[in-house]
């Protein structure tokens, strides 16, 4: 286990991370400029599921407050959502690949957030070796979606690791997930609308309940192709579907107002 934690104080003086872009990387930036994020050009580069994942967190979830932890946090875009844009603190964030975690530290520096955000590198099929049990009132994660089969493996194997099961699979988070959690904690992920009953059904295997569901759709006279959902450990079944979130306007390529605001 690799961790970096610390106070914005001591951590210039413990590392020396290089704050703008190398060769083959981009810095790009999101939520009004208020999110600096350093990419590689080529390899695994965050979507918008990530940010529409951290605001349905925060604003639908109940994760505006208590400890927090981001199961698989790639460049680290979910926290440094959740610290600049929605004024979280006390957050977790665990990546298996050494790239990723290297860029998720600079990202953090980047953008001031060492004091809300503490990093591990790890496996979170191997939780229980990095965290107590029920350490965490919220979790999220955005996992791979594709299954080991589908389609072509991207010849990034960053990228592969990122978006197909290799690495992990659905069970493997929801079993973390739920060691992780206090009881009556919250899960929220994003995923293929089109996995939605097998996401529930092994949701259920380790005893969390979806609570709220909302579809995302690209256009809205489209199907939906993601969903976002909180499960709570232990929790009754009393599911709420919320109004579908809709991504672009109905004759343009823009995002929604909705959208736009998370972004924009």
């Amino acid at each position: 286990m690799r961790a970096l934690t610390g106070t914005a104080q001591d951590w210039p003086h413990r590392v020396r991370l290089r704050l703008e872009p190398g060769p083959g990387e981009t810095l790009d930036a999101i939520c009004g400029g208020e999110v600096q994020v350093l990419q590689r050009r080529l390899g695994y580069r965050f979507t918008l599921d990530p940010v529409l994942l951290a605001h349905f967190a925060v604003f639908e979830a109940g994760a505006h407050r208590g400890r927090l932890l981001d199961l698989g946090t790639g460049c680290g875009i979910i926290p440094l959502v959740l610290a600049r844009r929605l004024g979280r603190s006390d957050i977790t964030a665990l990546e298996l690949q050494p790239g990723l975690f290297s860029l998720a530290e600079r990202n953090v520096y980047l953008n001031r957030c060492e004091s809300a955000v503490s990093l591990v590198q790890g496996d979170l099929r191997c939780v229980a070796e990095t965290f107590p049990a029920s350490s965490f009132g919220h979790v999220l994660c955005n996992p791979p979606y594709r299954a080991r089969t589908a389609g072509q493996s991207n010849l990034s194997l960053e990228k592969a690791l990122a978006r197909h099961e290799i690495a992990c699979e659905l069970p493997d988070v929801v079993r973390a997930a739920a060691y992780l959690l206090v009881p009556r904690g919250g899960l929220c992920m994003v995923y293929p609308a089109s996995r939605f009953s097998e996401l529930v059904s092994v949701l259920r295997t380790q005893q969390l309940e979806p609570r709220t569901v909302r579809m995302v759709h690209p256009r809205g006279d489209r199907p939906a192709k993601l969903v976002l959902l909180h499960a709570v450990k232990g929790g009754r079944a009393d599911l709420t579907v919320l109004p579908p979130l809709v991504v672009h306007a109905e004759e343009d390529a823009a995002f929604t107002d909705e959208v736009n605001a998370m972004v924009g």
